[in-house]
């Protein structure tokens, strides 16, 4: 069986079990909503722009002003990502994910106290790309963030996930390679083993929306605090942490990007196509191989730069 017949196998047993799903629903919707009757969402995020056909904005407070410059950011990241990728813009099998709306609360205190009962999600944490069940016609993916300091929070970043994912990465989020388990997608155990593919995903999201200006990766890359073949195997639970994610994620993906970007070429045909086996067998054949060479390129990253005088 292969692991994503494997996981629709799980998938199927859990929504079979409807009448705990139900519970367990009903359970977080109270204690996200925090007993009390709120406005629902589309009074709360009452206005709606269409940025362009793949993207629209739903929001409580952007100006005008903000919501097109959101628009530009999300659109310059999209042409961005199919000129990397050469994608001409055909998304993996299955995927009815057309479009990715994103859902802007004015403020973080607003975000806490809508987004659980409007999302079924956590509010804990900077905002959250909810890809849902992209092989349903219908489908709608979200991404669920708040205003700060005049702006979109991690905007750019979470968008990088609805590509990848719609572009990149055959299923839904359970589809992959980690160990959460936690909602709104309360993925089945147990853990598949390592080597996962959490260092891609959000590595590549941070790669993306910071480019190669990245001060705190950089400021990281000085320590060595991991080896290339370490980072295969973070994740989400076990051999995680904020750094480890989300700056040595970014440090990872941007050296398999600028130096090897004929394995990241054979990866995303065996991510494409859900051959996570076959990702698995590919990234393990990586080895520690470039773990030395990982090293130095840190190392140059940090390097003085040569100036001349004018």
């Amino acid at each position: 069986m292969t692991i994503s017949s494997l996981y629709r196998h799980k998938k199927q047993q859990l929504l079979k079990a409807s009448t705990a799903f139900v519970a367990l629903a009903a359970f977080s919707h109270s204690a996200f909503a925090h007993q009390t009757q709120l406005a629902a969402v589309d009074k709360v995020l009452a206005q709606v722009t269409d940025c362009n056909a793949t993207i629209v904005i739903r929001s409580q407070a952007l100006t005008a002003q903000q919501l097109a410059k959101a628009c530009q950011t999300l659109i310059a990241q999209e042409d961005n990502f199919h000129q990397v990728f050469a994608t001409r813009a055909k998304p993996v099998a299955d995927d009815h994910n057309l479009k990715m709306r994103a859902n802007v609360y004015a403020s973080r205190d607003d975000f806490v106290k809508y987004a659980g009962a409007h999302f079924n999600m956590p509010t804990d944490n900077g905002g959250m790309y909810l890809e849902g069940y992209p092989d349903r016609p219908g489908n709608q993916a979200e991404f669920v963030a708040y205003q700060r300091d005049g702006k979109i929070w991690n905007l750019a970043h979470e968008y990088i996930h609805y590509l990848d994912g719609r572009f990149n990465k055959y299923g839904d989020y359970c589809n992959g390679l980690h160990d959460d388990h936690a909602g709104p997608e309360f993925c089945p155990s147990p853990n598949l083993p390592y080597p996962h593919i959490v260092w891609w995903a959000e590595g590549l999201a941070e790669y993306l929306a910071w480019g190669k200006s990245n001060p705190k990766a950089v400021a990281l890359a000085a320590t060595q605090n991991f080896s290339l073949s370490e980072l295969f195997n973070t994740s989400s639970n076990e051999n995680t942490g904020a750094d480890r994610v989300y700056r040595w994620g970014y440090l990872a993906v941007r050296y398999m990007m600028e130096n090897h970007r004929g394995q990241i070429d054979a990866m995303l045909e065996r991510t494409r196509s859900g051959d996570w086996l076959g990702y698995q067998r590919l990234v393990k054949s990586w080895g520690q191989q470039f773990d030395a060479d990982f090293n130095q390129w840190l190392m140059t990253l940090n390097a003085p730069k040569n100036s001349t005088a004018s």
